[in-house]
């Protein structure tokens, strides 16, 4: 994986007794992702892979993408439905396309606990083009970007939820270990120290 030791969030300090505005909140997280969107690249040494947040150029390159048959959980999401979704109800989300040149090759959502002790890959898709640039390469960016911004935001580890089981081996690789679900209301997950 990557070192993210490195990688520091400078916010403005300003008045620490004074509570953000709403508007100051989402821009201190949408301002985060930013910086998370042009580190990853670096720090994974990927200079031809770009982020960006997932935008209408990405909703509809993702309409496109060949083949598209598959059914959730083995993606096949309703990207523009789940975006809005996190957008209006997850100020801390974390969100991003993941392109090669002018080929989307992934999305992705995740967002931060309440209190920032994690940090939740909860929906990742990978093109269906068998031939894109980054084929093999999607979940490592995006565990890459993930683990950045919550590593910025003091999380002490990295979760994916609930991940497909021809994913689990290879997030195994990445250094995630598997706990399995206690209940409907706590599915099972992958983590990983930060």
């Amino acid at each position: 994986m990557i070192d993210i030791s490195g990688f520091t969030y400078e916010m403005e300090l300003g008045n620490m007794d004074r509570a953000l505005s709403f508007k100051e909140h989402k821009d201190k997280y949408s301002n985060l992702r930013s910086e998370v969107y042009s580190e990853v690249p670096k720090a994974i040494n990927m200079p031809g892979v770009t982020l960006t947040p997932i935008n209408m150029m990405a909703l509809e390159k993702y309409k496109l993408w060949p083949n598209n048959s598959r059914v959730p959980p083995n993606g096949g999401w309703e990207w523009d439905s789940w975006v809005a979704y996190y957008r209006r109800k997850y100020p801390k989300r974390f969100e991003a396309a993941i392109w090669f040149g002018s080929i989307l090759c992934g999305l992705l959502l995740g967002k931060m606990s309440a209190k920032n002790v994690h940090v939740r890959l909860e929906v990742l898709e990978s093109s269906t083009d068998t031939a894109h640039p980054l084929k093999g390469r999607v979940a490592y960016i995006a565990l890459s970007a993930v683990e950045m911004y919550g590593y910025a935001l003091g999380a002490k580890e990295a979760r994916i939820v609930d991940p497909v089981d021809g994913a689990i081996n290879s997030y195994k690789k990445l250094g995630y270990e598997l706990f399995e679900g206690t209940s409907k209301n706590e599915p099972r997950y992958l983590a990983k120290v930060l």
